[in-house]
């Protein structure tokens, strides 16, 4: 008996593996069977072709970071503490798959031209709306809990921070001598000060 959603995750993991070292272009339906241990026959059976292999790696990719980033909201008490927790798992999943990043700039490419145009355009709205989502309702509760500042827009910053996040990818992809960790640190402590509502004599003031 065949679990097929075993044999499934099998192949998309070896898909994985095989775009992150030879690239989309560069990687054949042949190298990834013989990664995942399959027949080209088994694999079809699976995925009509290259092109639904890549798309099920960030699929797959995506998911397991959002289930990442709510274990990490669910672990803060605070707004701050949850926004803290979130921003760290995705800095910390950046650094460990960094060797996918060229995959990244793939998707962005398909997306923008090609006949795939409108399938890698819908995922990367996908990912890029899921996350900004996050970030949004973290910013939503801290402003009713009142740690946040009333005025903070929170649609903008979200998109700043995820924006934020991309290019520190980039960075870090061409020079890993980056402390990650270090300057997500410094930016919080300085983002902190511009979000959150001031104490003063006992008062929160916005």
């Amino acid at each position: 008996i065949v679990d097929k959603e075993a044999k499934r995750g099998q192949i998309t993991r070896a898909a994985t593996a095989v775009f992150a070292r030879k690239g989309f272009q560069g990687a054949s339906v042949d190298d990834v069977a013989e990664a995942a241990g399959v027949s080209q026959g088994t694999l079809y059976g699976y995925f009509r072709n290259k092109e639904d292999l890549f798309y099920a790696t960030f699929e797959a990719f995506q998911g397991e970071m959002v289930e990442q980033c709510a274990l990490a909201m669910a672990a803060g008490k605070s707004a701050r503490e949850k926004l803290a927790g979130l921003l760290a798992v995705t800095v910390d999943a950046l650094k460990k798959n960094i060797q996918m990043f060229p995959l990244t700039l793939e998707l962005w490419a398909a997306a923008s031209s090609g006949p795939a145009r409108r399938r890698f355009a819908v995922v990367m709205e996908g990912m890029y709306r899921e996350f900004r989502g996050m970030v949004v309702e973290l910013l939503e509760t801290g402003k009713a809990q009142g740690e946040f500042r009333k005025d903070v827009e929170s649609a903008a910053v979200a998109a700043w921070l995820v924006g934020g996040l991309d290019g520190l990818a980039l960075q870090y992809w061409f020079d890993q001598s980056i402390d990650l960790r270090a300057w997500t640190r410094s930016f919080l402590a300085i983002f902190w000060r511009g979000i959150s509502v001031e104490k003063k004599r006992g008062r929160k003031q916005s």
